[in-house]
């Protein structure tokens, strides 16, 4: 039986205790801003993004790794698994996935026992699927396998968030301009969901932003029969502990889950979101 590493991006946002107990081994985002270039995750996190951000920094732009760090990643797991399953956020977001791919070419022959699949999902959304593939390779399960399920996997994955202040979209070019506008004039706040691995606005809500979260998250769980109820994902930049306790106990109400694990979203997706982003991450039954 052919041992198996998994790899994956940085921003998954998993927690570093989980990904050290599994040998998970992780490509990382660099963020580089007007005062120097940070590696996330060791250089950079998301409270010091938001900080930065907040106090008038205007530069902080998201540099994937490249494909000589890809190839380094893939050549160090190989020395240790005889194939590498690398988990990569989706191709429509970010450079990321194409310079995998070139890594793979890179290694010629080596190339083959790297597998790389464009999760068409970032931040917890990606974690729901690299937790699967470490459940799927401890049994013994082939390569074959665990990409075959990955790639059904992802259509079922649910990654969504609210976001407090549109400007970061719009600074980011996720949003147009109008909409940043509209938002900022009429206290909506944009949810955006990832569809067929694109960042797309599902939605808006409005009012107060306590109120605004409340309602997503009763949007997001209403159809709880169709919600697998093994794991849920809250995963925010830079809420308070009072608000992540408060979605805690709606998320409770609505649908009672084996397990619910907060993160902390990476420099990367804060940067990108903002403070006070929040998303709950499920994958869907059917």
């Amino acid at each position: 039986m052919k041992k198996i590493g998994i790899t994956t991006d940085c921003v998954c946002d998993l927690p570093g205790e989980y990904l050290d107990l599994n040998d998970i081994g992780i490509a990382y985002f660099y963020i580089l801003t007007g005062t120097g270039r940070f590696r996330d995750g060791y250089e950079i996190d998301s409270r010091n993004i938001i900080e930065y951000l907040e106090n008038g920094g205007e530069k902080a732009e998201t540099i994937e790794p490249t494909p000589s760090e890809y190839r380094e990643l893939f050549g160090n797991y190989l020395e240790k698994y005889d194939e590498v399953i690398h988990i990569c956020i989706s191709s429509y977001t970010s450079n990321a996935y194409e310079n995998a791919l070139a890594a793979q070419k890179l290694m010629g022959e080596k190339g083959s026992s790297v597998h790389i699949i464009d999760s068409h999902h970032l931040s917890t959304g990606m974690g729901h699927m690299i937790i699967r593939a470490v459940e799927m390779r401890d049994k013994g399960c082939s390569s074959e396998e665990i990409t075959e399920e990955m790639e059904s996997m992802k259509k079922k994955v649910s990654t969504s968030f609210i976001v407090m202040n549109a400007d970061y979209l719009y600074r980011n070019g996720r949003i147009s301009k109008t909409i940043r506008d509209i938002s900022a004039s009429l206290r909506i706040y944009p949810v955006l969901t990832m569809k067929d691995g694109k960042m797309t606005l599902k939605n808006i809500q409005s009012g107060s932003y306590e109120k605004a979260v409340v309602r997503y998250i009763k949007s997001e769980l209403r159809s709880s029969r169709r919600i697998d109820k093994k794991r849920l994902f809250i995963t925010h930049a830079g809420c308070t502990v009072k608000m992540i306790a408060g979605i805690k106990a709606e998320v409770e109400k609505l649908c009672s889950f084996d397990e619910v694990i907060v993160t902390t979203a990476s420099a990367t997706v804060s940067g990108n979101c903002g403070p006070g982003a929040i998303g709950v991450l499920y994958v869907k039954d059917n």
